[in-house]
């Protein structure tokens, strides 16, 4: 490991999406380590994340060449023609976040496979690009055609934060795109309605949840603005790039919503450390019944009923000890789960 390892990045980048703060995580590890860490011009990159990373050229010489796809397939056939091209298939590894190599399975009316054609258009796509898929589960790993490895991807920086100056403006406070979030946020709002003398002040920061909706994706990213208006909640715009973990210590609580096909599969989400290493408090849904795989046992106690107001009174009128609760996970998952962790199991890959 003493070698200056060059790994390159192939994404949809935008400023706005969880996996673009994930590559400021790795980019900031490789520095930490000396290793020279970019996101590739393969792939597609927002201006304002082009002001922080650094490029690498198509013609880079990489050591390792990491490829994701989210939701839909970003990449031309040129492109891909062009990686398969200039870079050797033993140095390109693909990461599955959403489950797409995986076989086809539904819940609540959300699946990693919408269509018929789905499965079969996804798996020949991977395996085109990449003799390993790399998938961030918690739990054994499972076979398709090829094994699917076990990589949880996200992490957290290995630098404490310091985020305890930051003034709580919300008693409640949700970060996050609206991807199939809208039946968590409805029943979670509506379930503690009983209790908004104690929760005055609710926001909900992020894409999606002014009934705009994305084109081809309607069913994901509904919403209702008037029932969030009707309800006195605050919705903002999408945290600034790089602050997402500042912004979510601006509340006291923040829940941990889950897609359903995402906790069907036990995967992990960029969430799931961000809102742990924010100044904050986490509510964690009963449905995230693998929480305690990720966070440890004591992660209980965070963890709420199915109808959550005495849960959350319990948490408010207690709030230091759950504080300190949250901090001592933090610490523990900074030790297992730090980008620096992150880059050299990458390597073990390859």
């Amino acid at each position: 490991m003493s070698r200056q390892y060059k790994i390159a990045f192939v994404g949809n980048y935008q400023y706005y999406c969880g996996s673009s703060n994930t590559l400021l995580g790795y980019v900031k590890a490789g520095k930490a380590l000396g290793w020279d860490v970019r996101v590739s011009e393969f792939g597609y990159v927002d201006d304002k994340i082009k002001t922080l990373i650094p490029i690498a050229a198509k013609n880079w010489k990489t050591d390792l060449l990491v490829i994701i796809y989210e939701s839909y397939p970003f990449l031309s056939n040129e492109t891909i023609d062009e990686i398969c091209t200039f870079i050797p298939r033993s140095k390109r590894i693909l990461i599955d976040p959403d489950g797409k190599y995986s076989e086809p399975c539904s819940v609540e009316n959300d699946s990693n496979h919408p269509t018929p054609d789905s499965h079969n258009y996804w798996t020949r796509l991977y395996d085109s690009l990449s003799d390993v898929i790399l998938q961030p589960f918690i739990g054994k790993e499972t076979k398709n055609k090829k094994s699917v490895h076990s990589f949880l991807y996200f992490g957290m920086d290995n630098k404490l934060p310091d985020f305890h100056r930051v003034k709580k403006e919300f008693d409640l406070l949700y970060v996050g795109n609206n991807w199939y979030r809208w039946k968590d946020v409805k029943a979670f709002i509506t379930k503690t309605s009983t209790i908004r003398s104690r929760l005055k002040t609710i926001g909900i920061v992020g894409k999606y949840w002014n009934e705009e909706v994305m084109p081809g994706y309607e069913e994901a990213t509904t919403s209702d603005l008037n029932f969030l208006k009707q309800n006195q909640i605050i919705v903002k715009k999408s945290a600034p790039y790089g602050q997402v973990e500042k912004f979510m210590s601006r509340g006291l609580l923040n829940p941990i919503f889950v897609r359903p096909i995402l906790y069907k599969l036990k995967f992990i989400t960029p969430r799931m450390f961000e809102t742990l290493n924010a100044n904050t408090v986490p509510l964690i849904p009963r449905y995230f019944i693998y929480a305690k795989d990720l966070y440890g046992e004591k992660i209980h106690q965070l963890m709420l009923a199915d109808n959550p107001a005495s849960d959350i009174l319990k948490i408010i009128n207690n709030y230091q000890y759950y504080k300190n609760l949250s901090k001592e996970i933090r610490e523990i998952l900074r030790l297992k789960h730090s980008y620096e962790i992150r880059l050299k199991q990458l390597l073990q890959f390859i």
